[in-house]
């Protein structure tokens, strides 16, 4: 599907009043921070396990790599700006 296909079916599904199918309603750079986030935390609990396993200079390179991860993707996150909704703008009839 193109990018001019998912336009159009977005703007079909805001007139019919049907909702839009979430992974379409996502940008790149918004699914770009999510991966980012839930990798680092990932490699996070990884990370802090095989520290809390034992002393392990891997445990403690994955644990920070894994907040630089988690860094980015907070930073991607609010980079993004504010949540845009059509419904919230509109004024009640």
């Amino acid at each position: 599907m193109s990018a001019r296909d998912a336009g159009e079916e977005r703007e079909g599904a805001r007139r019919s009043g049907r909702p839009m199918r979430r992974r379409e309603a996502r940008s790149e750079a918004e699914l770009r921070a999510r991966r980012a986030l839930g990798g680092g935390g990932l490699l996070l609990v990884a990370g802090l396990a095989l520290v809390g396993v034992g002393p392990s200079d891997a445990g403690m390179a994955l644990t920070l790599l894994a907040l630089a991860l988690l860094i980015y993707g907070i930073h991607s996150f609010g980079r993004l700006g504010p949540e845009r909704d059509e419904r919230a703008r509109a004024p009640s009839p």
